[in-house]
């Protein structure tokens, strides 16, 4: 989980919803100052304050075993007590060396995309009855394998859209990504006190050439491997 000052409030909220359900919470608090006790003194909570803001990167600062079950979460979203079980059931089902599974999926609809609105989304709050194949899982709500964790060096410059780059990764490496079956109210949306700056706002919206040329490496190959 990567967090910033201005998520302090709904930052507890989140944390409280997954820390009981892991057996470590590696927590890259953003901009911070210090560490504070709460997260610093807590047995299960390995909280750290980057030289640097690493943004959402700091999702991948640090670096898993081989065998370890990852599971990437946001500050702002509630998992439920069911989350960290089904997910991990779906990942040993399906065979956890070639999968992934994630809750917000996108498949996009062109192979070479000009917009982040050409593909088909499903959406973290939403109901889904069952797995479904998909290009693109964001890490907002991801179970992994250790060895299936991207390096932080091939993600290091991907603030922003590590969810691209990280889906490209997964792609070369021939990981599935899969999106997970769930009933409504498995993740939801804390509430915000103000309207607050995402990634979705900043930088998603407006996606650059750049990052529309990453997508096009694995854009709608679920699609393919569906027909």
């Amino acid at each position: 989980m990567a967090s910033y000052p201005l998520r302090e409030k709904m930052l507890p909220l989140a944390v409280e919803s997954i820390v009981d359900q892991v057996d470590a919470l590696y927590l890259c608090l953003n901009e911070w100052r210090d560490v504070p006790a709460e997260y610093r003194d807590h047995p299960k909570i390995h909280a750290f304050v980057p030289e640097t803001d690493q943004k959402d990167v700091g999702k991948f600062f640090t670096t898993p075993e081989k065998d370890d079950i990852v599971f990437f979460v946001d500050d702002d979203l509630i998992y439920s007590d069911a989350f960290v079980g089904h997910m991990i059931r779906r990942l040993e089902e399906k065979g956890p060396d070639k999968v992934v599974f994630g809750t917000h999926a996108s498949t996009y609809t062109e192979k070479s995309p000009t917009s982040h609105r050409q593909r088909d989304v499903v959406k973290v709050g939403q109901r889904l009855r069952q797995i479904q194949r998909v290009d693109q899982l964001a890490t907002c709500g991801m179970v992994s394998l250790g060895k299936n964790v991207a390096p932080y060096e091939y993600m290091k410059d991907s603030q922003k859209f590590v969810d691209v780059r990280y889906a490209r990764w997964l792609y070369e490496n021939g990981v599935e990504s899969w999106a997970i079956d769930r009933r409504r109210g498995f993740v939801s949306r804390i509430p915000a006190e103000r309207d607050h700056e995402t990634i979705f706002k900043t930088f998603t919206k407006r996606t650059p050439p750049a990052v529309l040329e990453e997508i096009s490496v694995f854009a709608s190959r679920a699609n393919e491997a569906a027909e």
